[in-house]
Formats: C-alpha cells, sequence, structure tokens
C-alpha cells in the first residue's frame, strides 16, 4: 500500500502538468450561418420532455442565477427552452486570459435535448491597460483562427482551443446534471 501511494505521490506532477494544457483541437470553430456555433445533441432515455426540462432549468438556475451582473437565466416551459448568457474569465494559456460571454440555448424533448452555444464575444485586454474591447468570435477564430482580423490577437488558435475546450467543459456539466436525475 506504501509503495502504490508513493507511486501517486510521483505521477502528481505529471497529472496536473497533463490537465493545464488540453492540447490542439483540429475543428475548434464550428460555423453555422457565418457565426460561430456549438452544438451538442444528446439522447436521453425515457425522460419526457417535461422531465428533461425541469433537470436543465435547475441545473441553470444553480449555476447561472445568482449574479445578474454576469449572467442570465431565461426559461420557458411551454417551449421547452431554457436560455441563458454569462461572461468568464477565460485562461488562455498560463499567462494570458480574456472574457468570454456566450448565449446557450437548450432546446428539451422526450428522450433529448440539444445545447447550442453562439454569440460568443471577447473582451481581450493583453496588456492590462484596463481598456478592454469587445472583439466578435468570427473576427477571432473563423477557419480555426485563420480568419483573425484582430491585430492585438498574436496567436488565434489559443482563443480557438480554449474556447473549445471551456464549451466542451459546459456540455459534460449539463449532461452531468442530466445524468444525475
Amino acid at each position: 500500500m506504501k509503495r502504490i501511494i508513493i507511486g501517486l505521490l510521483f505521477l502528481l506532477p505529471f497529472l496536473m502538468v497533463a490537465q493545464g494544457h488540453k492540447g490542439d483541437v483540429a475543428e475548434c470553430a464550428p460555423m453555422k450561418d457565418g457565426k460561430v456555433c456549438y452544438r451538442d445533441t444528446v439522447q436521453v432515455h425515457d425522460m419526457k420532455q417535461l422531465e428533461v426540462f425541469k433537470l436543465i432549468n435547475a441545473w441553470a438556475k444553480k449555476n447561472y442565477g445568482k449574479d445578474v451582473f454576469m449572467s442570465n437565466v431565461n426559461a420557458y416551459q411551454s417551449k421547452g427552452i431554457v436560455s441563458l448568457t454569462s461572461k468568464v474569465e477565460l485562461l488562455l494559456n498560463d499567462t494570458d486570459k480574456t472574457i468570454i460571454k456566450y448565449k446557450m440555448q437548450i432546446f428539451c424533448h422526450d428522450n433529448s435535448y440539444t445545447a447550442e452555444v453562439s454569440k460568443i464575444s471577447y473582451q481581450y485586454d493583453p496588456n492590462n491597460e484596463k481598456k478592454y474591447k469587445n472583439y466578435s468570435a468570427e473576427s477571432i477564430i473563423a477557419n480555426n483562427g485563420k480568419g483573425n482580423t484582430v491585430a492585438i490577437v498574436k496567436d488565434p488558435k489559443l482563443f480557438c482551443n480554449a474556447t473549445f475546450f471551456f464549451v466542451e467543459d459546459l456540455f459534460d456539466d449539463l449532461l452531468s446534471a442530466v445524468n444525475k436525475e
């Protein structure tokens, strides 16, 4: 038992480094109608639309309904739609960060839901002058960063990968909430 614990202690630094950088993604900025839009459709078994809606609405209120200056939740039970807007700090790498603003809509159905994250923008101030400007995701990460039109963004692939992994974590969190029932 002692050997296992000592072995795990030696591996701990390597595990922590692996969590810090998730790597590059081949297609990190999916587009829909000329706009960056991430989409995830999930099948859930033996759940009516109202059950799916209630679980997702509870998750949204718990995670996004507390600070109206940072996020907002709207729920439309009759349509089975939960809509939220939020802004959070997004770490691009070990030293760079930005504020990401986005809208997430979740469409609830019998035995499934579809989540879309769109209307993404960044508030970016790489020189820490407290002069944040808003830049649309399309102006930075379109075409996997190759369509970058913002001069102060030196490495648009950082934005692209960080956004992709942020949204994937968001989708995973939502799935966990629905699977808890």
